[in-house]
Parts: C-alpha cells; structure tokens; sequence
C-alpha cells in the first residue's frame, strides 16, 4: 500500500495510512492514548474530606466533642480542592451509646450538596454516640483502558458526648471487686483519664472492651506480669490439650506439639543453638524421639485432665519460668529454649505482650507516636511495662489502637463481639468467659 508522504497530502487519500491499518490488523503494535495510566489513577488521585460544623468548630477526623448546647443544627461540607460544583450524596448516621440503636439523617436515601458548600441540617436530637458523615462522589475512573464512571466514599466519624467519660476509683472498684488495691485503682484511673481521648477510647462501648480485656488479662489489674505458678494441670490445659501436631508415627495421625513436658519424652531439638529453618518447626520446637498417639475426634484432643494422669506425667524439671523458655520458644520471634527468649518476653503489661516481636512492635509504634520520649521494650525498657502504671496503661492502648479494637468494638458489647476482641488480644479463647464478665460489668457500671 502506498501511504502519504506529508500530513498535507494525507487528507486526500481515501487508503488508510499506516497508524490505521496497524490499528486494525495489529492492535497491539501501537501506543494507546491510555497506555502507561494505571487502572483507576484517576479516582486515586481525587482526595476530598467531609466536614461537619458544631458551632464554630469544625470536625474533620475522629475525635470527642463535648456538647452542651440545646440547638439540633449541624453544618456539613466536602472540603476539596477541585472548584468545580459536583454534587455529592451524603447520609450522617448516628450510633446512639450505649443502645447502638442507629439514628439516620435524611431517615432514608440521601441527602446532597456541592463540592465545598456549606450546607445546615437540623436533626432530631444530638444524643451522645458515635458520628458518621459519608459522602460519595461520582468520579471518571479507567478500566481496561475504557473511561468509565464509578463512585467513591469518604467517611469522617467523630463521637459527641455531654461531658467527658472519666473513669473513678470508685467505678473501678465496682467493676474489679476482686481487687482491694485501691492504690492501683486510682493509679489505673487517672492513667485512662489522661489518655483515653488520644487513643480514641471514648465510649461506652470502646472503654467497656478496654477495661474488661486489661482486667481479665492482669487478674482484675492485678498482675502486670504472666504468673509461672503453672500446676500440671495448667500446663495440660495450656500446653499440651490445645497444641496438636500431625504426625506419621502416631496411630491417630496426631500427636502433642509440645511433647518434652511429658516424662520419657524429650524434644530432639530442645538444646538446639538456634530454632529449625523447617517451616513445618516455624512455631515452636521439633518431634520428641519418640511420639504419644493422642486421641483426636476432629474438634481435639479427647483425654480429659484425669485420663492424661493416669497415663503420663508432666516433668517436674518444668517448674516457674523455664515452662515459657521451651512453651514460647522458637516462635513470636523467640529463640530456642536455650536462650531463655521466652522467659525474658513472657507477658507483661496491662495487655501481656508475649513474643520478643510483639515487643518489637509495640517499641516501634511507641516511638513513632512518642518520637521524643523513645522506648525500648525488647531491650532496656522492658521492666517499664510491670513497674511504670502510667507507661503500662499507654502501652495497652497503642497496642489496642494498632490492632483496631476500637472499631471491633463500634460494633457492641455482645458475647460474640467480646470472643473477637479477645482472640486479638491473647490469640485464642483463654478466659474467655472471664473477659465476657468484666465487660458486661463494665457496660453496667458506665452505664
């Protein structure tokens, strides 16, 4: 085919010119108007932020707000830096504490407004609870290289509150009434008092999970460090019940993970200089020389407490601390037995941190918060978190923010809400009964 020599000739050719025929019989050959965009850039790139106006304070991320005043107006806006007048939906929902019972506004559907207008809503009541503006934006964002309209959502909550939600010695002791340590109840009190706000625990619901999770986890604030005063019993219950492995040797296919706790039987690996590279070992140590077949009906271990005595016994070389060197060795970031890891980063605190990596985590987390005020929990400011009430409580409620526990606990105060809050807080459903009645105490008491 011929093409044309010039731009200027080309319009008087009815052929198709190169770029067209290419486009037609070798699509892939050419660049694209789009090529090089990534999907949806153009949505990434929109940013926009929902305000709400109390009097003269405007409110653009999670915070509390006292609110005295009797009006029931409130102003909104989308604050963008786009000029135009798109138009936004918006709905501001209300989350009444404690019932949770959901207040929307408008009752159904949505409202709208226009890109940075200031728009006066009057509602049927400011109840204390927890706010929600969403607003969703129509944007033009690219799929398959094909521009097409989709919606994005912008969420601002705040809490509203008549007055500050303050935590007494009095309240405390209402809610741990095993624990006549007034001393710490008030030290415990002001330490929430003092932080509370800056870690977002500013509700019923968010400060009833808090205190029923560091009270079940210290013994009623007891205990800023893991007791070692294991029985054999706990270390049956503990230990060996819950952690099972699989194995090849044991008639039942399972045996017990932690096998050198059980008299004539020793963990291959327990002096090991450092843990196995075998991911199969990646939690914890190896097979014991020989292997227990342990009764396994789908759901566990079926031998009760007095089935096991009568069978096996625990050693009695396991006594105080070194259950932990060899129970949390080789996994949380431990090292083996051997180096005694899992003593040095048993649980302390008002959450008992276990693990030298959660340590880690929670030295790092401090120190982006806290940058001139720098800790280090792995090392030489460990003793900090069962010696300092203040510093303990503020550890609790950095690990209880990094987690995301406050909006776990949003969703309310019910037995099943209290099991996930708990599993995040110790891992499985170690007391978990316990955990359900402080919080259910503490829900009464705040009330």
């Amino acid at each position: 085919m011929d093409y044309p020599t010039s731009p200027a000739l080309a319009d008087r050719y009815t052929a198709l010119i190169k770029i067209q025929w290419e486009l037609i019989h070798n699509p892939q050959s050419t660049t694209g108007l789009f090529d090089g965009m990534e999907e949806g850039a153009l949505s990434s790139e929109f940013k926009g932020t929902p305000v709400v106006f109390l009097g003269d304070t405007a409110i653009r991320k999670e915070r509390l707000f006292i609110y005295s005043d009797t009006s029931k107006t409130v102003k909104v806006k989308f604050e963008t830096a786009d000029t135009s007048k798109t138009k936004v939906a918006f709905q501001l929902i209300i989350t009444t504490e404690p019932n949770n019972i959901k207040l929307p506004y408008p009752k159904t559907g949505c409202d709208t407004l226009v890109f940075n207008e200031i728009k006066q809503i009057r509602l049927d009541s400011i109840p204390n609870g927890k706010y929600t503006l969403t607003c969703k934006v129509k944007v033009k964002t690219l799929k398959n290289k094909k521009e097409v309209e989709s919606e994005k959502v912008f969420t601002t909550n705040f809490f509203i509150r008549t007055k500050k939600l303050e935590i007494t010695t009095e309240l405390l002791k209402s809610i741990f009434a095993n624990n006549p340590d007034t001393a710490r109840l008030g030290q415990v009190a002001r330490a929430i008092n003092k932080y509370s706000e800056e870690f977002g625990i500013v509700n019923v619901n968010r400060m009833s999970h808090f205190l029923g999770q560091i009270g079940a986890e210290t013994g009623e604030l007891k205990n800023l460090k893991e007791i070692p005063g294991y029985t054999q019993k706990n270390i049956y219950d503990n230990c060996l019940k819950p952690n099972l492995r699989n194995s090849s040797k044991s008639t039942t296919g399972k045996t017990f993970k932690y096998c050198d706790f059980v008299e004539g039987y020793n963990c291959l690996d327990i002096n090991s200089a450092k843990c196995s590279d075998d991911p199969k070992n990646a939690a914890g140590h190896g097979d014991c020389d020989s292997c227990i077949p342990v009764p396994f009906d789908g759901n566990g271990c079926t031998w009760t407490w007095l089935k096991f005595d009568s069978l096996y016994n625990i050693k009695s070389s396991y006594n105080g601390t070194v259950i932990f060197d060899y129970w949390y060795g080789c996994r949380m970031g431990n090292g083996p037995k051997s180096s005694r890891d899992g003593s040095t980063y048993m649980g302390r605190g008002f959450i008992h941190l276990t693990g030298k990596d959660n340590y880690k985590v929670l030295s790092n987390e401090w120190n982006k918060i806290y940058p001139d005020d720098k800790k280090e929990f792995h090392g030489k400011d460990i003793n900090l978190l069962e010696t300092d009430v203040e510093i303990a409580i503020k550890a609790a409620m950095i690990y209880w923010k990094y987690k995301g526990l406050n909006e776990i606990a949003d969703k309310g105060t019910s037995p099943t809400i209290v099991e996930k809050i708990g599993k995040k807080v110790n891992g499985g459903d170690n007391g978990i009964t316990y955990r359900k009645n402080l919080t259910n105490s503490a829900v009464n008491n705040l009330k």
